[in-house]
This record gives C-alpha cells, structure tokens and sequence, in this order.
C-alpha cells in the first residue's frame, strides 16, 4: 500500500500521527489495541492508521488515555470532522461491539452480519462498490466475526424472520452454503438462532441491535439505508427496543424447532 500523504487531509495526518506515537510508545497495533482504555483489535488500529476505516471520537480518546496524550487524538477528530462530516454511526458501533458481553438483534432483511459467510457479505455489500472496495468491505465484515471465537466470546442471540432465510442471495449455492453455516454455528454454546415465522403477526419496521456493555450499560443500533443506521445510548429507547425484542423473541420458534425450519429451507432449494 502507497504511504499516506499527512498533507492530503485531515484523516491522512490523524492516521499518521497515531503510527507515529503508538511507535513513540514502543507499541505494536495489537498491543495497543488491547489496552484497557481501547480494546479493539490490532487489525482495527492497522485500518485507522491506513485510513481504511475512519476513527471515532470515542477512540481517539481512548487512544489519548494509552498513549498519555492530552486531547491531541480527539482534536485531531474534530478537525478531520469539520473536513468531511461526522463518519456513519456504524463505526461507533463496531466500536462498542467489539468490547460487548451480550449481542442480541433483529433481523428483517438479511442474516446478521455477524452469522454471513463471506460469499453472502460479498453479495449483500457488492452494490455500488468498486472491486477493491468491496473487498475491504468483505474483509471487515469477516474480521468482526472474530470476537465469536474468543475464548470468552459474547452471548449472541439473534432473532431473524423466515423469509431471511427463505431470500436467494447470489445463488442458490451460495444461499445453501449460508445455511449450512448458520446450522454448524448454531451449534456453539454461545450462540442462539431463532426463528420469527412468516404467519406470526408481528410486523417490527426494521432491523436493530441492542448491546450490553462490561460496565453494565446496554445501547442500540437501528440500522438504516448504506450503513447510515442510528446508535442509541443508555436510556429510555434502549429499554423500549428490548421491551420489542422480547416480543420478538417471544413469538419465534424454540432453538430446535427453527433448526428444523432452516433445514427445511435448505431442502426446498
């Protein structure tokens, strides 16, 4: 990759400036991202320092906290915010779920991010992009699965409509492919898949996510068109999110019963 120009914009020299110090500090991008004022992982450093993935203002604090910066980090976000605009939500919540005890969700549309193999993602992110930038994509979306096979992973839980499973994606193939998938992780300790029926009349307006935090705390994600998805903290939204999860969850299958409908699913392609 081409080293970045710290003159060409804000973030370039945000992603400079962060090689620099976390070298100052005799660091690696892991090291770092494993400390307890970040926790993210190295990867996550590596895409910020080489402006894969722009920082967030939650991160450039915490990266002040390990380096033993004072504000340096976060003015450097505001002035790559005043540059091109606050980023999409979505990092600040790839942010929080990479530290997240508990995921639970919703799905109306697509399986989870989290549950896609990396066929599926490559489908569901292909609009619009260009090849290299789907790939990054793709890549991003894999890498975030990683915090499935730690070795204390968060509760997954996740709640998605039948027709999810019933939507051709790419291929049959491919569709198959994904159900083969989500059987195998279904079989994780860790992991719950349930499935809402066609016939059940519950009718949620759309996809979201509620995390719980190791501090107790639990915030949302409404998703939205292109990434361009809301993040809900503590608070009274939060609460009524999962008041509707419950419902959700409580008109869905029994874990085995919705097995058996994605099996039945995979035989009917």
């Amino acid at each position: 990759m081409p080293e970045l120009d710290p003159k060409k914009s804000a973030r370039a020299f945000y992603a400079r400036s962060l090689a620099r110090e976390r070298a100052r500090a005799g660091l690696t991008q892991a090291a770092l991202g494993a400390h307890p004022a970040v926790m993210v992982s190295g990867k996550l450093v590596g895409h910020i320092e080489n402006c894969r993935r722009p920082p967030t203002l939650r991160i450039s604090r915490a990266f002040d906290r390990a380096l033993n910066l004072e504000e340096h980090f976060e003015g450097l976000y505001a002035l790559m915010v005043r540059e091109e605009g606050e980023p999409p939500a979505i990092y600040e919540y790839y942010d929080l779920e990479d530290q997240a005890s508990s995921i639970k969700a919703y799905d109306s549309l697509w399986i989870n991010g989290l549950l896609q193999t990396e066929e599926t993602a490559r489908e569901i992110l292909r609009a619009g992009q260009g090849e290299d930038r789907l790939e990054e994509l793709v890549a991003a979306r894999m890498e975030r699965q990683a915090i499935l096979r730690r070795e204390t992973p968060p509760w997954l839980m996740v709640a998605m409509d039948e027709f999810v499973l019933r939507r051709i994606v790419g291929s049959r193939d491919i569709t198959r492919r994904q159900l083969e998938h989500l059987l195998t992780v279904m079989e994780e300790s860790d992991v719950s898949i349930v499935i809402v029926p066609r016939d059940v009349p519950i009718h949620p307006s759309g996809s979201f996510t509620l995390l719980e935090l190791p501090d107790g705390l639990n915030v949302g994600y409404v998703e939205g068109a292109a990434g361009q998805g809301r993040l809900l903290g503590p608070g009274q939204p939060v609460r009524n999110l999962g008041l509707l999860l419950d419902r959700i969850a409580s008109t869905a299958l029994p874990v085995t019963d919705s097995e058996k409908l994605i099996r039945s699913a995979l035989e009917d392609l």
